[in-house]
Formats: structure tokens, C-alpha cells, sequence
């Protein structure tokens, strides 16, 4: 709870780790013990030994692993759509979720809100065909904490769809792009533990649940070479 407060695996480490081995580990070297001649100052020696490395061993299993920031991807753009042309479906989604909903009350408006964000929306529906992608990670182990890597490039063979902006409203330019790098901006307010403050969402990427497209930033791309 200490090494890893967002972690909810506390308890289970003293359940199933460190309680059954240290009960095991303690029978298998009593038994040694006993059955050899040891004087009983150097008995408690390796018994203190053996409670100091099985305490070393499960902190060390308590250390946070690296948290994912996101994905650089690699890929190419296969098509292009107004976001206009995602409404209908996304608004038949958001209506059998309203309606499965029962614990929840729907924001006032939310449809015509939603439905005039996207009909004004500066931006496109880019589907991309993604050839491999890296995690960038943020280390949270004390010796190296808050420090930045990237992960080994994975090869994938998928396509996905994201939103942007920074070429326009018109398909065109994004068409004609190579292949390159992009960065899906993830919202570094957002908390999916929380519940979200106006639902269903009404901006154009949560109604339309998209991504944003970004360049790679500087600090993530030296990392990748």
C-alpha cells in the first residue's frame, strides 16, 4: 500500500505470498534445523536470515511496475469521414446505453447538445492501418521514479479510427500523408475511476468515443531511436 497506493493487490500479498511461504519456508527449515547439530546461536542467525531475504523478496514483488502513458503508432492513413458521418451509429449506441442505464440520469439536452458539437466540428475521422506500435512508460520503482522509456516496438496488424484537426476539415491533405508516427493524445485530466461529469458525453470525442491524433512529442520520440 505504501510502494504502490493505486494497486488494490495489498492484502492478497500477505494472503497468498508472504503468509503460506514464510509458513512454508519456516516448516522446511525447521525441520533442516532440527534434524542437524546447530548450536542454537547460530540457529537464530539463519533463521534471521532466512525472515530478512523472504521480507526482501516480497517487497521486491511489491515494487509498481512502469505505468503505460500511451502508444506511438506507426501507420498509414487508409480513409477519411466527417464526423457527421459517425453520428447516426454513435447516437443509436448512446441511446441503448440511456436505456440500459437505470442508476443513472442522462444530462439534460444531451442528444441535440451532442448531435450540434459534432455537425460543427472543425475536425475528421481519420481509420489508420497501424504496423506496430511502442508503449511509453513511466517508471515508479524508487530508484528510477517519474523516469521515462519507451517500450520495444510490437508488430500489429489492425485498423482503428482516431480524430483530427491540425490539417483541417477536408480529407484531402490527410489522404496524400505517408506512413509516419503519431501520438493518441490521451486526456491527462480524465480519472476512469470517477464518474464523468456530464454523461452521455457531448463533446466530439466522447460522443463519438475517438482519440485524438498528435505528433509525437519531442521528449517520447528520442526515446524510440
Amino acid at each position: 500500500m505504501v510502494l504502490s497506493p493505486e494497486s488494490n493487490i495489498g492484502p492478497i500479498i500477505g494472503i497468498l505470498f508472504s503468509g503460506p511461504a514464510g509458513a512454508i519456508a519456516g516448516a522446511i527449515l525447521g525441520g533442516i534445523l532440527g534434524a542437524q547439530p546447530v548450536a542454537d546461536t547460530r540457529r537464530r542467525r539463519i533463521l534471521w536470515f532466512a525472515c530478512a531475504a523472504l521480507a526482501i523478496v516480497t517487497l521486491y514483488c511489491c515494487l509498481p511496475e512502469p505505468a503505460v502513458r500511451g502508444y506511438v503508432i506507426d501507420a498509414q492513413v487508409e480513409a477519411c469521414a466527417l464526423p457527421i458521418k459517425e453520428l447516426d451509429a454513435a447516437v443509436a449506441q448512446w441511446d441503448e446505453a440511456v436505456a440500459r442505464v437505470t442508476w443513472a440520469a442522462p444530462a439534460v439536452n444531451w442528444k441535440q447538445t451532442a448531435i450540434s458539437n459534432v455537425q460543427h466540428d472543425p475536425g475528421v475521422v481519420l481509420t489508420l492501418r497501424i504496423q506496430r506500435k511502442s508503449a511509453i512508460l513511466r517508471h515508479r520503482r524508487p530508484w528510477d521514479r517519474d523516469r521515462t522509456s519507451a517500450g520495444t516496438w510490437i508488430a500489429v496488424d489492425e485498423s482503428k479510427t482516431y480524430y483530427a484537426d491540425d490539417d483541417g476539415s477536408t480529407c484531402q491533405p490527410y489522404l496524400e500523408r505517408q506512413h509516419q508516427l503519431y501520438w493518441p493524445a490521451i486526456d491527462p485530466t480524465s480519472d476512469p475511476t470517477k464518474p464523468a461529469k456530464i454523461w452521455p458525453p457531448t463533446d466530439t470525442l466522447g460522443f463519438l468515443q475517438l482519440q485524438t491524433l498528435e505528433p509525437v512529442p519531442a521528449e517520447y520520440k528520442r526515446l524510440l531511436y
